[in-house]
């Protein structure tokens, strides 16, 4: 069909209809080649509608597709951090995979084995705090810069004020895991050090998962 017009493949609508109109004059006279002509035309510019149609569809999937994966984002932005005080919603931020992974992992094996030996739950409890910590700490951090030889160049010292957030976050989250603990083993009647290690492991995942302190308090 192409050949028929005299045109490559990745011609426009604007060349195809150029053609067409520059064949129909000079075969005016002839029937047969009108109608092959004709019939060019239209598969032509049928193809080239269809492609048109195809990338606009696929637009508007990626769109959809772009505004599902952003709902959890805007929901969480409009239901939960909009009620939170500014100073402590730049300390919130939604995890990535990466940090998601890690913070499940550490802190569910410390529950995990917790709940495997109850009389060292506590033990294991701290280690999940101590890991939290950690966690929300680095979060963002950049790494060290370090030189060819890979020794490490100018350290950042610490900041009094984020450690404190930090420090003040995990006592918090153990203190309400706590409490919810003891609430817990009272209507489940269970043993509390089972309800402990869950829940305090629980409530620090997900400080683990959605808060940070870098950078907050410059």
């Amino acid at each position: 069909m192409y050949r028929t017009l005299g045109l490559a493949q990745d011609a426009d609508r604007q060349q195809v209809a150029r053609a067409t109109s520059r064949l129909r004059k000079k075969y005016a006279d002839d029937e047969a080649a009108v109608e092959r002509v004709e019939a060019a035309n239209l598969w032509i510019m049928t193809k080239i509608i269809s492609q048109k149609e195809d990338a606009r569809r696929a637009k508007q999937q990626a769109n959809r597709l772009r505004e599902l994966g952003d709902s959890p984002k805007r929901l969480f932005d409009k239901y939960v951090a909009g009620y939170v005080p500014p100073s402590i919603r730049q300390m919130i931020q939604l995890p990535n995979t990466k940090h998601f992974r890690w913070a499940s992992g550490l802190l569910g094996a410390f529950a995990l084995i917790g709940l495997c030996v109850p009389s060292q739950a506590t033990n294991f409890v701290g280690l999940g705090a101590a890991s939290a910590m950690g966690l929300v700490y680095q979060r963002n951090r950049p790494e060290p810069v370090k030189d060819d030889m890979g020794n490490v160049g100018a350290v950042q010292k610490p900041n009094i004020k984020e450690m404190a957030a930090c420090i003040a976050l995990i006592i918090a989250g153990a203190g309400v895991g706590t409490g919810l603990s003891y609430l817990l083993a009272y209507l489940l009647k269970t043993e509390f050090q089972v309800c402990f290690c869950a829940t305090v492991c629980f409530i620090l995942w997900l400080i683990s998962l959605f808060f940070k302190v870098y950078g907050v308090f410059e």
